[in-house]
């Protein structure tokens, strides 16, 4: 079932103003291991982001997308998918008329290369699949958007939505490597509490 939030910090979204996690992309020295270079389908690796959708859902909302192989969490109407880009293409999961404007939700999406992926929200597994002979789609720049499904530059498949972030966390091999609960920000960037440097910024 869904919670319902008393958490203090959030990022708040703003419809058509994304945010993205692209450490790396600062500098190619800064920070000394960005954390969304492991994001990639030869890595093992989960990422765990929670979040309010601030507004009905008619249309096509994406809550986030991992880029370049486009991996991401969309809600419509009357159901939620699940998208994930493997090398050999991309599977649509939908999984139902799970996710409600105004609540908190959890979602967590683990992989582990050769064995298996799974995908949770509020720890209910709603994707599963084998990857002894499936890859999760590999790249050298991989980064996450927040409240679109691309950059507003390219001008395509933005599907904007207003949402609430309020915890954003990456594990590697079980070791927490990237933390964010927003309640710290230098100028644009939220910080990372775990100091690893692993900014979220507007984009």
């Amino acid at each position: 079932k869904p919670f319902q939030t008393s958490k203090k910090f959030i990022m708040r979204i703003n419809k058509g103003n994304p945010f993205v996690f692209w450490p790396s992309s600062i500098c190619e020295t800064f920070p000394e291991e960005p954390s969304n270079l492991i994001l990639s389908g030869d890595k093992e690796f989960s990422f765990t982001v929670d979040f309010t959708i601030l507004e009905e859902t008619s249309s096509q909302k994406t809550i986030f997308t991992l880029l370049p192989r486009y991996s991401g969490l969309d809600v419509h109407n009357n159901t939620t998918i699940v998208t994930i880009t493997y090398e050999d293409g991309a599977n649509y999961y939908d999984i139902g008329n799970v996710i409600k404007p105004f609540l908190r939700y959890s979602f967590t999406f683990e992989h582990i290369p050769k064995r298996k992926l799974t995908v949770f929200i509020n720890k209910k597994a709603v994707v599963e699949e084998d990857l002894t002979e499936k890859v999760l789609g590999l790249s050298n720049t991989p980064h996450i958007i927040f409240g679109a499904g691309n950059f507003p530059k390219n001008d395509f498949n933005l599907n904007y939505v207003d949402v609430d972030l309020h915890n954003f966390s990456i594990r590697q091999e079980g070791k927490l490597i990237t933390n964010h609960n927003f309640e710290e920000k230098i100028f644009d960037k939220f910080v990372d509490t775990t100091n690893n440097l692993n900014f979220i910024h507007i984009i």
